[in-house]
């Protein structure tokens, strides 16, 4: 065991001695966490993205007024409007899916839009997370209720037929005084005359295709709030967002990944260089067994890697990163190390000289972190990079990493991303082992 520990401690210092290969282990690193922090630093703050503003609308009134609000808010280049029944909708917003619900009752077709009597009510239910958007939403709503206005306006025939029947029930409403009913009848009156010099202004006009500016003013609703408990599913992006608590949270575990692909790609090299340079076959000829140099270097790498992991914890809790569990992070850490130390293994005897060692073992790397989430977090993938992702066991360290320091892992939790880790640097060690052993003979 003393001579396995020193051959480990030998290869250290040779590494060590690297100033650019300690650069890639531990200084890379560092700047990465860094500047993915400052990037992700208001990840966990409300607010959506820049698309469109994602809606449900349910339409109990199902006339052709509230076809035409619609259609007016479907214009709307800031809104994506989908037609739903009220208890989907509102479920829709609570898991996050859809900034908002908005209910038209029956009725509303029968006073959006006019200049007398109770505005149409509109209920309407947005996620609280999203008060920004919220604000924006009203202020379409109002836009479409003036278009309405001006349609009416527009209309005519329409009109004459709204101020008929309004007519009617002003006669029948016995409980209004004289005086009101006069002003009414009068305000009525004005309505009628308003809309026939419209039409004669429209007739007369040398361009018919041009109608004259209305409805300004008269952009009234009432929007009721609707209650829309915001319940997040656990498995979607923005309840695991809702985890974060601070912004380092994210980038450091990335950052750590890269250390250790700065080892696995330093040690496979080192044993390609002395492969071709004759050292490993002096080292066979001293009396050391073939078992104490392949054991000395993947102990070496296992250091190097808990030492990455280690220096960039301590560097992570002084900027505020606040791990939830300290010992779920040492299962991570042995597991992710003993993995890619079966890495290196196969890595170091993928080729027969260090530059096809290295090139080789640079685009493996490169594609695990692009899969494995080291540049982009998983979570923020699109659905099929997300399920092919499983491949890379940069996307398992990852994981478990982050189910100690802010995903609140149970052990059963951890188990899973553990077990795959611990089986791949099982599998990746016997393989190297096995080649180099054949090698070497």
């Amino acid at each position: 065991m003393k001579r396995i520990f020193n051959m480990a401690i030998k290869d250290l210092r040779i590494l060590l001695r690297d100033k650019a290969g300690a650069f890639f282990i531990f200084g890379f690193p560092i700047l990465m966490g860094l500047f993915f922090g400052l990037v992700m630093g208001n990840m966990g703050s409300s607010g959506g993205g820049g698309g469109k503003m994602e809606i449900a609308i349910v339409d109990q009134d199902n006339s052709e007024i509230s076809k035409k609000f619609i259609e007016s808010l479907r214009s709307n280049g800031s809104v994506n409007v989908s037609i739903d029944e009220l208890e989907p909708a509102k479920d829709s917003v609570r898991k996050g899916n859809r900034v908002a619900v908005m209910l038209l009752e029956e009725g509303f077709g029968d006073t959006a839009g006019l200049f007398w009597g109770e505005p149409p009510t509109i209920k309407l239910g947005v996620d609280p997370s999203r008060a920004a958007e919220s604000a924006m939403l009203q202020g379409f709503v109002m836009e479409s209720i003036g278009q309405l206005a001006g349609d009416r306006l527009g209309d005519s025939e329409g009109m004459k037929g709204m101020l008929n029947q309004s007519r009617d029930q002003l006669a029948a409403n016995k409980s209004m005084s004289a005086t009101n009913r006069m002003l009414m009848s009068a305000f009525f009156g004005s309505v009628e005359s308003m809309v026939d010099n419209i039409d004669k202004l429209q007739t007369e006009s040398d361009d018919s295709s041009v109608a004259p500016n209305q409805g300004n003013g008269f952009q009234f609703a009432n929007i009721e709030t609707m209650d829309v408990t915001r319940k997040l599913d656990p498995n979607s992006t923005g309840a695991q967002v809702a985890k974060i608590k601070s912004q380092w949270d994210i980038s450091f575990p990335q950052a750590m990944m890269w250390g250790v692909l700065g080892c696995v790609a330093g040690f496979a090299i080192s044993i390609a260089q002395e492969r071709t340079s004759g050292t490993l076959t002096r080292l066979r000829v001293a009396p050391i067994s073939k078992f104490d140099i392949i054991a000395g270097k993947g102990l070496a790498c296992f250091m190097a890697v808990v030492m990455v992991i280690a220096v960039m914890t301590v560097l992570g809790l002084v900027l505020g990163m606040k791990p939830q569990n300290y010992l779920f992070l040492v299962i991570a850490a042995v597991c992710i190390s003993f993995c890619f130390v079966g890495i290196m293994m196969s890595m170091a005897v993928l080729g027969k000289t260090e530059q096809s060692v290295s090139g080789a073992g640079w685009a493996i790397n490169m594609v695990m972190a692009m899969l494995g989430g080291c540049m982009i977090p998983v979570m923020f993938m699109p659905s099929f990079m997300r399920d092919f992702s499983v491949v890379s066991p940069i996307k398992w360290g990852i994981l478990s990493l982050e189910g100690a320091i802010w995903r609140e892992f149970s052990f059963a939790e951890m188990v899973l991303p553990c077990v795959i880790l611990l089986a791949i640097g099982g599998v990746g060690m016997a393989f190297g082992t096995w080649v180099l052993s054949r090698a070497e003979n």
